[in-house]
């Protein structure tokens, strides 16, 4: 079966430990939904082993008719679709090597220009999920094997630890590709609408899921009187529900769930703060950036 090439190609990039994986179970939920409006979002076992094992074979060159349709046609199942949408935190590239040579995410570029070169002839779109570096290292860090803490950062100065340059890097590798950018630290608030973009679903219609970030991180008794809350009341705007797990953040937030010791060689709490005013700065940056949707409260 030939490829649509109307069929737009949407690549979450993680990043990692950020949802960890809940874009998936997320949308996994809203399958009814999905197929009536020709989307797809199939299991990662689907199609993450395929894909990884045709870029390493193309090497960077452009895969032939017969390797693209078989992929594409594994991967739809022969369904006519609009949007398929393919996530994979190791899109960037591996944690083990996230500094490798110093540089934060060296092959980003290389990475996501070969993602879109399996179907080079679809739109295609990028979404990824960003975090502060005070935060998200020493997470990614506790889940590498094999290194040390000074063999893992690879000589990288923390001060250079900047998502915007990741973002321009894909930019000048894709041009003309859209791209997406939330902060992990907003996802409780704004998930319902990372959900309704990334699938590309009008954003009155509900979607199953769309408290699973937050029920994450707040008490049962929170969890229950949010949706009930929410259930008594479905004619409230996206914004004033965005208003309402503020609220409920703040009343019934888990510090022990999500607060975690930091301890990385060096690191204090100077260090710390730093990287935040960095991380808020750049996220300043990112938002002004063209071609850059910006996600936030």
């Amino acid at each position: 079966m030939a490829i649509n090439t109307d069929t737009t190609i949407v690549y979450h990039l993680g990043a990692p430990n950020t949802d960890e994986e809940q874009i998936t179970r997320s949308m996994r939920s809203n399958i009814k939904l999905l197929t009536e409006n020709g989307v797809l979002k199939p299991w990662p076992k689907d199609y993450r082993p395929l894909i990884n094992e045709l870029v390493k074979e193309l090497e960077g060159d452009e895969p032939t008719v017969e390797e693209q349709e078989t992929l594409f046609n594994v991967i739809t199942r022969g369904q006519d679709l609009k949007r398929v949408i393919l996530s994979n935190p190791k899109f960037l590239g591996v944690p083990n090597w996230m500094f490798s040579k110093g540089k934060f995410y060296r092959n980003a570029a290389k990475n996501t220009a070969a993602l879109r070169n399996i179907f080079y002839n679809n739109p295609h779109e990028f979404f990824l999920g960003i975090a502060n570096p005070a935060t998200f290292i020493p997470s990614v860090f506790k889940t590498v094997s094999g290194k040390t803490y000074e063999q893992f950062m690879d000589g990288m100065n923390l001060a250079n630890v900047r998502w915007s340059d990741v973002i321009s890097r894909i930019q000048y590798a894709n041009p003309g590709c859209p791209i997406t950018v939330w902060c992990n630290e907003d996802s409780p608030i704004i998930w319902p609408t990372i959900l309704h973009k990334i699938a590309n679903i009008d954003p009155m219609t509900r979607m199953k899921g769309e408290e699973d970030i937050i029920n994450n991180i707040i008490s049962e008794e929170g969890q229950t009187l949010l949706a009930k809350y929410l259930a008594d009341r479905p004619n409230l705007t996206e914004a004033q529900r965005r208003r309402l797990r503020i609220v409920f953040l703040e009343r019934f937030y888990l510090s022990d769930v999500v607060e975690e010791v930091i301890d990385l060689p060096g690191w204090t709490d100077e260090t710390v703060e730093a990287l935040t005013n960095i991380y808020d700065d750049d996220v300043n940056r990112i938002k002004q950036m063209d071609g850059v949707t910006f996600l936030s409260p």
